[in-house]
């Protein structure tokens, strides 16, 4: 079994590497010298270095198989890329709708092998009334899903997917292919329509995610989502180990336990998994369950570090760029650590109760912490870099709630299986309906704690988990007590927090204020702070990362200590500037709203953030005509827009003064407003500017430019089709005089005051 771990691990890594380090060219380069590493210690014939043997030869086939993967995916979807014409497709699932699209998977029908999985959009409802297993013929432009506005991203590889399809025409049903995704498909939103019948639609957004692995309505519920998050629950959502352990011990308890039982519980579990849609940590756990199920039919006892890593395996062998997947690194990186700590975190946890009644008592909860510590153990370091946050009450959410998850969970089957008993299927949607809403309370209370989740810089929180790991390498070097193996490592990991919380309040407290464009990728958030003070203009992004505004909003305020806002001002409400506000809202607490009178609704934002600022108790004051605002130090001055034109014409320029510092934010303005504000303000003390409309040549005119003495330009912008910034306007800005500063090469661009 340990070879078979080797090989596992060996192959698992160098497919890792692949993603990461070696381009398709390198790995071949690679795979090679892995192979001849493994003949040349093949041919020294000693049998302690037989694990060496092995580890070369299935590290040279993992880069092969990176190789030969490459080519017949990624490389075949280029040499498709950019072609418009008539096509064969096989709908994998009934297309969802969004907002203003609909989307679905399929599989584009090809003479050669292997078939290439992609994602249809549609925008013009070519695809209504169809569903999973439909092959269609439609007119589709396609493009390459690793290339996004120039951008290289993983995100879709990840998933198996290597093309994107817009549709250009009306979709010609000619007839059907029924497929094991499709038949799953349809069987889940069979059961997911059954869920919204007979739950409300905030519970049902809860179980769809719980039961089916479906969290598109979850997103929807952006409150829900923001509690589950904050307060460290969203992993129970995740179909998972969790899950699958759930489903096998209910099963084994119906069945018994044996050989029988095993050769039932086995497909039913690959049948949960399919029907949920197969994520990588439900397949990773329904593999390791096999092993666990099948072992006593083989005379064989299962071990679950060689059953994790041939699971890792077999996932990397079928896409070597699901390697990327942040499912399934967190999935494995848990199971990685349950594997190895949670059973020794559990024994020291143990030994102040002794052997008696209270450790039967105390060892279910403290099942939980030594679980839920061993899977942050190497979690950690992947979500902090990727959410960009900590949950550090996540243990104690754990404890509150986990219980009640497999009760939802099996409640929630229950319901829909007997909801046609009279009585019955009344009473168990109720109580599953409370259930789920005291979950959704303690979420709510713990989120909203101003300490339950940590925000730093990324640098800072590379800082403290690098002390972390360190502590917990020289803990096991000094062969420390049990007790301290667990202790120290947690104090330092404790200090490094408080250190880098007290390094940051002393350097935002040492300037008077800060003037920010906050990187949101292609859109605009400016923040100006002062003390405790903060303002806001604008929060919105369009880009297509799996990241929200109001995310990176309130991820930089908290991280300079801040957790109140006393005023948001649109300049408009184009999404690409007011789409993260609804996060934010949920996020952190704010006062006041500013928006041009008659603002222009084009992206059907006005109702959406009059609801926000209703549940929350946040005046929204429309500004009609030239404002002055005070918020402490921070004095806004705000310019009313015009009345007519388009939102770009009735945007609502601002200047921004904090500690005798200007700017000037004139958001997507065009020139002829430029003008307009040249002539009724004066500009000669501006010593920023905001380039308008994210750098487009419709803005930055010569006149404004020579109105404003400014020495810095920030250009917000992320990666984008349109071709901003301009080259003719950096020109002109640095004609100018200007330096010029972009919040997709600089990141944040943080400029600090001091009088």
């Amino acid at each position: 079994m340990r070879k078979l771990a080797a090989a596992a691990f060996s192959f698992s890594a160098a497919i890792f590497a692949a993603n990461y380090i070696f381009s398709r060219a390198s790995a071949l380069y690679a795979a090679l010298v892995c192979a001849f590493a493994g003949a040349a210690l093949l041919a020294v014939r000693l049998k302690s270095l037989r694990g060496l043997v092995i580890a070369a030869f299935a590290a040279s086939i993992g880069l092969f198989v990176f190789a030969a993967h490459y080519d017949l995916t990624v490389e075949r979807a280029h040499t498709l890329a950019g072609e418009t014409r008539q096509m064969r497709f096989v709908l994998l699932e009934t297309p969802r709708n969004h907002n203003g699209y609909t989307s679905a998977e399929a599989w584009i029908e090809l003479e050669s092998r292997p078939r290439l999985k992609c994602i249809l959009y549609d925008y013009d409802e070519y695809m209504s009334g169809l569903s999973g297993g439909d092959r269609i013929l439609v007119k589709a432009a396609l493009r390459a899903a690793d290339l996004r506005y120039g951008e290289h991203t993983d995100r879709y590889n990840a998933r198996d997917v290597y093309l994107t399809a817009s549709l250009k025409g009306g979709a010609e049903l000619i007839g059907r292919r029924v497929t094991l995704s499709s038949l799953a498909s349809a069987a889940s939103d069979r059961l997911a329509g059954r869920i919204d019948r007979i739950f409300d639609n905030t519970t049902a957004s809860f179980l769809k995610a719980l039961v089916l692995g479906d969290k598109s309505d979850l997103y929807e519920n952006d409150a829900l989502y923001v509690w589950l998050s904050r307060a460290g629950l969203m992993h129970v959502v995740a179909v998972s180990g969790m899950h699958v352990s759930f489903l096998v011990a209910f099963l084994q308890v119906l069945l018994g336990r044996g050989k029988r039982s095993a050769l039932l519980c086995i497909p039913l579990v690959w049948a949960f998994v399919i029907l949920s849609g197969m994520s990588p940590s439900a397949v990773r756990a329904a593999f390791m369950q096999t092993m666990l199920l099948s072992a006593p039919l083989f005379g064989r006892e299962n071990d679950a570090l060689t059953s994790l890593s041939a699971a890792l395996a077999v996932l990397l062998l079928v896409n070597p760029f699901a390697a990327a997947n942040i499912s399934l690194q967190l999935s494995f990186a848990a199971m990685l650590g349950i594997v190895l700590f949670a059973e020794r975190i559990q024994e020291i946890l143990l030994q102040p109760f002794g052997e008696g009644r209270a450790s039967e008592l105390m060892r279910a909860p403290v099942g939980i912490v030594s679980s839920s510590l061993s899977v942050m153990l190497f979690t950690l370091p992947i979500t902090t870099a990727y959410f960009g946050y900590v949950s550090l009450l996540s243990l104690l959410t754990n404890m509150l709630c986990l219980w009640a998850v497999p009760i939802c969970f099996f409640g929630a089957l229950a319901a829909c299986a007997l909801s046609w008993l009279p009585v019955v299927g009344t009473l168990i949607p109720m109580l599953v309906t409370w259930l789920a809403r005291g979950l959704f309370f303690v979420c709510r209370l713990v989120s909203s704690l101003s300490f339950s989740v940590l925000y730093l810089p990324g640098w800072m929180n590379a800082l403290w988990i690098a002390l972390f790991y360190l502590s917990i390498i020289l803990a096991f070097a000094f062969r420390l007590r049990p007790r301290w193996k667990l202790l120290v490592p947690l104090a330092s990991a404790l200090a490094g927090i408080l250190l880098c919380r007290a390094g940051l309040e002393l350097y935002y407290s040492s300037a008077k204020g800060t003037f920010t464009a906050i990187d949101v990728g292609q859109g605009q958030c400016v923040s100006i702070t002062s003390g405790e003070r903060a303002v806001l203009i604008d929060c919105g992004s369009t880009s297509y990362a799996d990241y929200n505004a109001g995310d990176c909003a309130a991820a930089y305020l908290k991280s300079c200590g801040i957790e109140k806002i006393d005023a948001v001002v649109f300049t408009h409400l184009h999404a690409d500037h007011a789409n993260g506000f609804e996060r934010l809202s949920n996020l952190m607490e704010i006062e006041k709203v500013f928006i041009p009178a008659d603002v222009d609704n084009s992206d059907e934002l006005l109702p959406k953030i009059l609801l926000c600022a209703y549940a929350h108790e946040i005046v929204v004051e429309p500004v009609s005509e030239n404002k002055l605002e005070r918020f402490g130090d921070i004095r806004l001055l705000m310019f009313s827009a015009q009345e007519e034109g388009g939102a770009n014409e009735r945007c609502m320029p601002i200047i921004v003064s904090v500690g005798g510092y200007d700017a000037v934010i004139t958001g997507d303005a065009p020139a002829a407003k430029e003008r307009e504000l040249t002539a009724t303000a004066d500009l000669s003390q501006i010593e920023t500017i905001v380039v308008g409309h994210h750098g487009s040549d419709t803005s930055s005119c010569a006149e404004y430019l020579c109105a404003v003495s400014g020495q810095t330009a920030i250009v917000s912008v992320g990666h984008n089709s349109y071709g901003l910034p301009s080259e003719e306007v950096l020109e002109r800005l640095a004609s100018f005089g200007y330096t010029v500063k972009r919040t997709d090469e600089d990141g944040n661009v943080e400029i600090r005051i001091n009088g």
